[in-house]
């Protein structure tokens, strides 16, 4: 992980030390849950033994099972997103870049991040706050 500096106490998106490290944790599981989201797709989970049994146990319903953890990875994937569109508004996809898959500015810089340094710092750290409120 990229050294990221804490807010300093007088700031006006201060947030303790504990709560900072969690909300960028947080967001740093944010590529996970993308690829769990597009993996959990097959809720017919039977254990084949031979051509025509299939075992399954009459207790547990995969599908449901399937359908809470996809819709607790959407509501995870919508909150980092939309707490990122507040902020940043259309240019929001480089917040993400930046917060979530730990790109530092210079590469999104490489990568054609359209305004300057100091804005895109006043966004991260105003969305880190907003984040943590949120989480």
């Amino acid at each position: 992980m990229t050294q990221i500096r804490t807010p300093q106490p007088n700031s006006k998106y201060y947030l303790p030390k504990e709560v900072f490290l969690t909300t960028i944790h947080y967001c740093r599981q944010y590529p996970y849950w993308i690829e769990e989201l597009e993996a959990l797709t097959d809720a017919c989970k039977g254990i084949a033994y031979d051509k025509d049994r299939v075992q399954s146990s009459n207790d547990y319903d995969s599908t449901s099972a399937l359908g809470m953890k996809r819709a607790t990875m959407s509501r995870k994937i919508d909150l980092v997103r939309d707490t990122a569109k507040q902020v940043a508004g259309n240019q929001y996809k480089w917040l993400i870049l930046g917060c979530c898959y730990g790109k530092v500015y210079y590469q999104l810089r490489q990568d054609g991040i359209p305004f300057g340094k100091n804005l895109y710092y006043a966004w991260r750290r105003r969305f880190y706050y907003e984040l943590s409120q949120k989480i």
